[in-house]
């Protein structure tokens, strides 16, 4: 594109309109110049309707976080990424052409660097920061608190604001600026190259930290959400890896550039769709059914204190695995259920033994016949306040 002489000269001629407007930007570019019409109005549509939907998703989520299994999937994490994607993809309208350059659209350096930029870095970071959560609880069995956690996304964070803190000091034409004479704003091909660079950060991190917790077995599903998510997540990435380095003019072409916006605006969505439709589903379908079953999957696995900052199993100490449930009767499933919960409740058991004279210890009073692993020390009703708040 033009170099900052031959913008300064451009500047003082008269905007160019209509067809000798895109006559010049084919001369200049190369390429068959489409201007904005009607199906670039599509793909902004598109674009709302999708983000929209998934809005309607977030606030499902929140109307009904008492539900534990909601309560277990990082409700904050996924709005704070919902929040990152729409400004993203509102930047994705201004950087990729989307919508003609004109009254505020003309900051072409703040709507590239502080809005498109920015927000893709953060929204990746809020990603990366799930996978090392999944990492740090289930392979290295640490509990998701402390220094620890923070200090590696502030690093993420400190990074890409020093960044874009930088892109914002040197001079304009080294970054974005607006071409009065085309009316389009011009990406200096360096910064363009070093964004994309950057981005790969994070998620190379979270691919490395993915292949650490791919061998997950859980109540959650996580093995083959983390698969799914970081599909979507190198779908966009490698589309605008390509895209940049292949087309450079990628916004005079239509197919390209609502290529560019869409994928953004779908895959984003996405992600956080694949982190919480399920139990979504079964709130809406299957509420109390799913929530026994998800509890008993829990609790048979003995991952419940690593989902939560405190251990599920430790919120009353006076009951066993064979406590009854609210409706005051037994749940009728596998016997063997019960039999790998004995193993797991053993220092339950075997205190009472201890602590008891041998001759006046009782066992308890099991119906055989009617075993399960049960939800013993959780009331059943998704308002108890006193199953842990702060879920991973």
């Amino acid at each position: 594109m033009a170099s900052s002489s031959e913008l300064q000269l451009l500047d003082s001629l008269p905007p160019l309109t209509g067809q000798a407007r895109i006559a010049a930007l084919t001369k200049m570019t190369g390429v068959d110049v489409q201007d904005n019409d009607d199906s670039d109005k599509a793909v902004v549509i598109v674009s709302i309707v999708t983000l929209a939907i998934t809005f309607v998703l977030i606030v499902y989520v929140w109307l009904n976080r008492n539900y534990r299994p909601i309560r277990a999937r990082a409700v904050t994490l996924c709005t704070l990424m919902h929040i990152s994607s729409i400004v993203w993809v509102v930047g994705d309208f201004q950087m990729n052409g989307i919508v003609r350059i004109k009254g505020g659209w003309k900051e072409c350096r703040i709507w590239v660097v502080w809005v498109r930029i920015l927000f893709s870095y953060i929204y990746s970071s809020l990603l990366t920061l799930r996978f090392f959560a999944l990492d740090r609880i289930f392979n290295r069995g640490k509990p998701y608190s402390g220094k620890a956690v923070y200090v590696p996304i502030a690093f993420l964070f400190i990074l890409f604001l020093a960044y874009c803190l930088t892109c914002q000091l040197v001079p304009e034409h080294d970054i974005s600026v607006y071409v009065k004479y085309f009316q389009i704003c011009q990406v200096n091909d360096t910064f363009r190259y070093a964004s994309i660079g950057l981005m790969w950060v994070p998620w190379t991190i979270s691919l490395v930290l993915a292949y650490f917790v791919r061998n997950i077995q859980s109540s959650f599903n996580e093995r083959y959400e983390t698969m799914l998510i970081l599909a979507l997540a190198y779908m966009i990435l490698i589309k605008t890896t390509v895209i940049h380095a292949t087309h450079p003019y990628y916004i005079f072409e239509k197919s390209y550039r609502h290529a560019e916006t869409l994928v953004d605006a779908i895959c984003t969505s996405m992600v956080v769709w694949v982190m919480l439709v399920h139990p979504v589903y079964q709130s809406i379908f299957h509420r109390k059914e799913y929530e026994k079953q998800w509890i008993r999957k829990l609790r048979l696995e003995g991952q419940a204190d690593k989902y939560t900052t405190e251990a599920i199993l430790e919120s009353t100490a006076h009951h066993t695995a064979f406590s009854e449930l609210e409706d005051g009767e037994f749940d009728h499933k596998d016997p063997f259920d019960t039999i790998r919960m004995l193993s797991q409740n053993s220092k339950t058991l075997t205190t009472n033994f201890i602590t008891q004279p041998p001759n006046s210890y009782r066992p308890p009073n099991i119906n055989f016949e009617n075993m399960d692993v049960l939800e013993s020390d959780l009331s059943l009703d998704s308002n108890d306040q006193q199953y842990p708040r702060r879920i991973i």
